[in-house]
């Protein structure tokens, strides 16, 4: 077997899903697909159950091979960086915590300060901006490309002038859907539906909550899901509509869903480089800083 293919596998089911592991991964879809194709066909035995939503399920060779493998590959990467440090100088690892957006959005930006700082091992911490303000403040990231408001007051966020300076809200329905045909929306109008959504660990997520109660209403969630890929393929399966931000639209191609704008005064959602004020940071973290000033 060989040790590539099982960290595809492993990637495949830490991100749930081939599109997200693919794009970890830096390869295409097919190609991952090929490859665990090739895996199942070397041991004789299926390691997904197919989902009619487009999630992932092992089967119970799969969690074996899952659990006995990530157990292989931790071995074995910590046997490598062990060999490497015995004539190498130590790599500074910096945490940022990011959305999946940012994180596809800033990708270009983040491998060029790599190959500018090949001293650096850059960790991507993926989340919510809500839980990631609070990861900042208990030092479990360095730093942040995070969404406003600012719910905490022991970091700061500077906010991106040019390159991305935030995301807007979008109501995306199924394409038969009754509100399909609207060229815009109002929280209001949304009463009777029923919503696929982002946790509150989401700007988006919390957003849903706060702007429902404010119309008067408690929004009927029949599905919860932070991977917004999932979300989007729930749609059709509970007749629901989500609330995402318009710019993951052009990296979903699916005609069957129709993004309407939301007209709301708080959709639209700034974002900035996030960091402790009174921490004494690296120069290299210092230097990323400065970086992400500029966008």
């Amino acid at each position: 077997m060989d040790i590539k293919h099982l960290h595809y596998f492993i990637s495949i089911v830490d991100h749930g899903g081939y599109s997200n592991a693919a794009r970890s991964l830096f390869i295409t879809q097919p190609t991952l697909s090929q490859t665990i194709k090739k895996l199942e066909s070397e041991l004789h035995t299926p390691l997904f159950i197919q989902q009619t939503n487009n999630s992932i399920r092992l089967t119970e060779a799969g969690q074996l091979l899952y659990d006995n493998g990530k157990k292989i590959i931790s071995l074995m990467e910590g046997t490598v960086a062990q060999i490497h440090e015995l004539n190498q100088p130590q790599k500074e690892t910096i945490r940022i915590g990011l959305p999946t957006l940012f994180a596809i959005k800033l990708m270009p930006e983040f491998s060029r300060f790599m190959m500018s700082h090949p001293s650096i091992h850059l960790t991507m911490v993926q989340g919510g901006s809500r839980e990631l303000q609070t990861a900042l403040v208990n030092e479990e990231i360095d730093l942040g490309v995070l969404s406003f408001p600012k719910i905490e007051s022991d970091i700061v966020i500077e906010p991106f002038q040019q390159h991305f300076a935030g995301y807007q809200a979008s109501l995306v329905v199924p394409k038969g859907h009754r509100l399909a045909s609207r060229d815009s929306i109002t929280f209001e109008d949304l009463k009777e539906e029923r919503f696929s959504t982002l946790s509150e660990h989401f700007m988006l997520g919390k957003l849903l909550h706060q702007r429902s109660r404010h119309f008067g209403f408690e929004p009927n969630i029949v599905y919860v899901d932070d991977n917004w890929e999932v979300l989007l393929a729930s749609l059709a399966t509970f007749n629901s509509v989500c609330i995402m931000a318009l710019e993951y639209k052009e990296f979903y191609s699916d005609d069957e869903l129709v993004w309407i704008p939301l007209i709301d005064k708080n959709g639209f959602f700034p974002i900035g480089v996030a960091y402790r004020p009174n921490e004494t940071y690296s120069q290299n973290v210092l230097e990323l800083i400065e970086l992400l000033r500029t966008l």
